[in-house]
């Protein structure tokens, strides 16, 4: 069994937004040294957006059969927010490339999205033989998407797909198994193609819009009624019937301050008025606050994030504290956070176990159900764009009597580097608590 250790601090690094980072591609292709010999040299591939696209599903859904084969269920929602933004570029510019068959091409798109949402589904409530069966769906509408490209696409693509990396020098990249020309290591680290390396073609598809307004003026320490409007690209407004239910809420708002100190977790009400919804927060910290509406929308059901402000009349505080912290105090409980790997890096998957002790040392054992589990963990980066959204491994806890601690398994899943502020939200006595940690993604 692999032994848990803490991370040692690290200096910042800026983190940015995977769906709105713009990333200049032959930059970091001039900076990639391929191994050279006839059985590492990888030539980098033509660059579009339909390769980049395509090599982000078959990566996702190569990650999606890994998963289900080793029963490693808790994973699967990793990949929604890579594979909502290929999906979803792909169907953008489904009618401007020329093809052939565009309607049957979206309409095969959409139903992949929606297999994989499904699979989402049964993963989530850890069900393996309906997860193998949703797998199966998967499986064969990707085969019927990748037909509609060409071949030097889908060569490309699949050139681009399976390129790994040194693990010391990240810049050496070939064949798996290959050797570095620096240091002799394997080549073992698959590199992922991820939303903030395709540039604006695909990276900054959105397609869900959030705006608020306030009943009042946001204001330190007084309570603050806020509407919520949804609505897609096209304008149309964004009703619950079009969204899916994700522990217990159809609308998950992440809300923090510029100081990234006072985190709010609210869940909007719909108003009698079609896309629009309310709900009340009271700010602790003066200036904005900016709110991530974590959802999972119709046709696709892919989980992500539409962000936007909540203005102010004053000026907030810029963030000051980036010291890598793992253990806090909350309530007189001690919470504290660990890692099974030194080192967290971007898209590779860490375990973190979330152990919560009473004063004395003693395992607390009295965590309440909140959204059907026992804990939540949210992240926000320094470049205040980026967040994370986790949940413990296991099956939904639907009993309201049930009560979990001292230990929760979590896993992080990050796409960019940089410092993250993580809050641990429990449920004890009926209240929400929230244990503040803090960490760095390397690249």
């Amino acid at each position: 069994m692999k032994r848990f250790v803490r991370r040692v601090s690290a200096k910042p690094i800026i983190w940015s937004f995977v769906l709105g980072m713009c990333v200049v591609r032959g930059a970091e292709a001039a900076q990639t040294q391929n191994v050279p010999g006839t059985n590492t040299v990888m030539p980098a591939p033509p660059l579009s957006s339909s390769v980049e696209a395509l090599a982000m599903l078959l990566q996702v859904v190569n990650r999606l059969e890994h998963y289900v084969k080793t029963k490693d269920l808790g994973s699967i929602h990793n990949e929604d927010t890579i594979l909502g933004v290929a999906l979803n570029g792909l169907l953008a510019n489904a009618n401007t490339e020329g093809r052939e068959h565009a309607g049957a091409f979206k309409a095969d798109l959409t139903a992949l999205g929606q297999a994989v949402s499904a699979l989402h589904g049964q993963a989530d409530r850890m069900k393996q033989a309906q997860s193998e069966a949703e797998l199966r769906n998967v499986l064969a509408l990707f085969y019927k998407v990748r037909a509609y490209f060409t071949e030097s696409i889908r060569t490309s693509a699949q050139t681009l797909a399976y390129r790994y990396r040194c693990p010391m020098h990240p810049n050496v990249t070939g064949k798996q198994t290959a050797l570095c020309p620096k240091c002799g290591m394997e080549l073992d680290q698959l590199v992922r193609v991820l939303p903030a390396d395709s540039g604006t073609a695909l990276a900054m598809q959105q397609t869900v819009r959030a705006s608020v307004r306030t009943a009042g003026p946001l204001a330190a320490g007084q309570a603050v009624t806020v509407f919520l409007r949804l609505e897609r690209v096209t304008g149309q407004s964004m009703l619950p019937a079009d969204l899916i239910e994700t522990h217990s809420q159809k609308i998950h708002l992440l809300i923090i301050d510029s100081s990234l100190t006072d985190y709010h977790h609210e869940h909007p009400q719909p108003t009698g008025t079609p896309g629009e919804y309310v709900f009340s927060f009271t700010p602790r910290k003066p200036g904005g606050y900016r709110v991530w509406a974590d959802l999972r929308p119709y046709p696709l059901g892919l989980q992500l994030y539409a962000m936007t402000d909540i203005p102010s009349l004053t000026t907030g505080q810029p963030l000051t504290d980036r010291a890598v912290k793992f253990k806090a105090i909350v309530d007189g409980l001690n919470y504290e956070l660990f890692l099974d790997q030194n080192q967290l890096k971007v898209g590779r998957p860490a375990v973190a176990r979330l152990r919560i002790t009473t004063a004395d040392g003693k395992g607390f054992t009295q965590l309440e159900p909140i959204m059907a589990t026992f804990a939540h963990i949210v992240g926000f980066s320094e470049d205040y764009k980026t967040v994370l959204h986790m949940h413990p491994t296991g099956p939904p806890v639907l009993n309201p009597s049930a009560r979990g601690g001292p230990e929760l398994l979590f896993q992080i899943f990050a796409l960019q580097p940089g410092f993250v502020r993580l809050f641990a939200q429990v449920q004890i006595d009926g209240r929400s608590r929230f244990a503040p940690f803090g960490v760095q993604i390397l690249p």
